[in-house]
């Protein structure tokens, strides 16, 4: 600290510049060790990146906390929100000196906070002070030397005051374990604690509903688990077709939505920490104008007019009905084995199609195969279907299982444990990895010639930009947040940068999703210290499924 202290005042009224040699090494302050990642060029400019790194066992944790991943997840995300929640008291102004990102309900591998070989590290923004040009070098020995060791003082160390809650995060991960474990043995894809609370507090807000009528699972479809030790009870949604049904505002797309959100692990309090899904669930909806390149649509689409092959289908602005048969056949070539599809927020002709416009132009004059004809050979070949249904009563009759939402109560009205099987669908062919991504990769370039890396954007929120490559990833609701999505982002842009390294094959990594849960893997791991800017500003880690998904958007960007 007092080297770094004796530096900073040598760079007093010095050009602002010369802030870049703070960067020439790491800066011991005794319990952790400080290291300038990226060092702003003027006063204006985006601010500068510092990591914080220190031994969990410095900080005083038991050595258990580094060790399985539910561990380090359940005490990264505790400490991120406890350090969060202290930089935005102390720094709650819009020019903040020092900047933490907020997190949202779901616990997630984040750059910001993470811990793996007994080790912790924090990466911070931090605007250093100037003067017009010039280096102002009191408030920014203040900021280096006094405000970030009391920021880690009071929220990096071990308190026994917050063992409990630590202990909390740690019991959600830890029981979302074992339920997942058992869903495949239980034959189920989802499962609804009773007691959990749905409803949100409003469109715009994460928080549980005040006064909610907590969830209760109907008696034909109630499980029990044994859990951690516990037994807890709720509603196991079995494999094959369910129907959510019900009239308007009765709380059906509270469940889809509730479902959905659980891909991921939440915090304790939120509501819905217990409810547990297949892991690769996907959302699928329509996505008017969404570009596609290469994916074989033959199983929802006939040969267009003109005899037009739907094989190896490619557009820049898809249909409604087009653009949802992509939507489900790239999940599944994804690997998604789990759908939520809401009909409000799907195409019409791609989910039903009317008898009687049926007996009129015949199949012969409409290549759409809406997906009631084929949902039941999907189901035979292992994949699962949750389907808002309040006006498409048709699933009604091929549904498996059937809910009916009611005041947010759930009552079952059929319940099958055994789906009823047909000859099997065949499955869209995973693209080869290297295939897939050589057509894109002169995109992937700096944008000017002073540039020496390729930047990864974000446009509004999610128009996600590579390069010259974009991808309009608007509709993929489980990115939950501009951090995923730069996550996602900068995974790709790794895949991109090293598809010609990658040899083709057999193994699974060699598929689009293959390569993207290779690297997910590595990064549950060891964090995004390894991936090259993993660290350039804040992300946290999508799911496999979902890096494939944007992957699939990809296309040059207009000019």
């Amino acid at each position: 600290m007092k080297a770094l202290y004796q530096k900073i005042r040598i760079l007093s009224g010095k050009n602002y510049g010369l802030y870049k040699s703070l960067a020439e090494k790491p800066w011991d302050f005794g319990d952790f060790v400080l290291e300038f990642i990226h060092v702003q060029g003027d006063p204006y400019a985006p601010p500068s990146r510092v990591i914080l790194k220190a031994a969990l066992s410095t900080l005083g944790y038991a050595s258990e906390w580094g060790g399985s991943f539910e561990r380090r997840l359940a005490l990264s995300d505790f400490l991120y929100r406890k350090l969060g929640r202290l930089v935005q008291e102390r720094f709650p102004g819009k020019d903040a000196a020092v900047l933490f990102d907020s997190a949202g309900p779901e616990m997630l591998v984040r750059n910001s906070l993470w811990i793996d070989n007994g080790e912790i590290r924090v990466c911070l923004q931090v605007r250093l002070p100037g003067e017009g040009r010039k280096i102002q070098a009191e408030p920014a020995a203040e900021i280096l030397t006094m405000v970030l060791p009391d920021l880690v003082s009071a929220g990096l160390y071990f308190s026994k005051a917050d063992e409990p809650q630590m202990l909390e995060h740690y019991r959600v991960l830890a029981e979302r374990k074992e339920i997942l474990e058992q869903l495949d043995t239980r034959g189920l894809c989802a499962f609804v604690p009773d007691g959990a609370v749905l409803p949100r507090a409003s469109g715009l807000s994460e928080m549980p509903l005040e006064g909610a009528v907590p969830f209760a699972s109907p008696a034909e479809m109630a499980v029990t688990l044994d859990v951690c030790g516990r037994k807890i009870r709720g509603m196991g949604i079995p494999k094959g077709i369910s129907v959510i049904t019900g009239g308007a505002f009765h709380g059906k797309s509270t469940l889809l939505q509730a479902l959905t959100r659980a891909v991921y692990p939440h915090v304790p309090g939120d509501g819905r920490e217990g409810i547990v899904v297949d892991e690769t669930a996907l959302r699928v909806g329509v996505e008017d104008g969404r570009s596609v390149r290469g994916t074989d649509l033959s199983m929802f689409v006939r040969d267009l007019p003109g005899g037009i092959s739907t094989k190896d289908f490619n557009t820049l602005s898809a249909s409604g009905s087009t653009s949802e048969a992509a939507n489900l056949l790239e999940a599944m070539e994804a690997g998604a084995r789990t759908f939520f599809i809401d009909e409000d927020s799907s195409a019409v002709n791609f989910l039903i199609r009317d008898m009687r416009v049926r007996k009129l132009l015949g199949d012969e004059r409409e290549p759409l195969i809406p997906l009631t004809d084929r949902i039941r050979e999907l189901a035979s070949a292992g994949m699962n279907f949750i389907l808002v249904a309040g006006a498409c009563g048709d699933y009604l009759d091929i549904a498996d299982n059937i809910i009916v939402m009611a005041n947010y109560r759930a009552e079952c009205a059929r319940f099958n444990e055994a789906a009823a099987a047909l000859v099997p669908a065949g499955m869209p062919v995973k693209r080869p990895f290297v295939a897939y991504m050589q057509p894109l990769q002169k995109f992937v370039r700096p944008a000017s010639a002073v540039e020496r890396q390729v930047k990864v954007k974000l446009a509004g929120d999610t128009l996600l930009q590579i390069g010259f490559l974009v991808a309009d990833t608007s509709r993929l609701v489980t990115l939950v947040d501009k951090q995923q999505r730069f996550g996602a982002g900068f995974m790709l842009l790794n895949m991109l940068q090293n598809a010609a390294s990658n040899a083709e094959g057999d193994s699974p990594a060699d598929s689009v999703a293959g390569a993207a849960q290779k690297l997910c893997d590595t990064i549950c791991n060891v964090g995004f210290r390894n991936l090259p800017q993993g660290m350039s500003r804040e992300m946290s880690l999508p799911r496999a499924v979902d890096i494939a998904c944007v992957a699939f958007r990809l296309t040059a960007a207009k000019r």
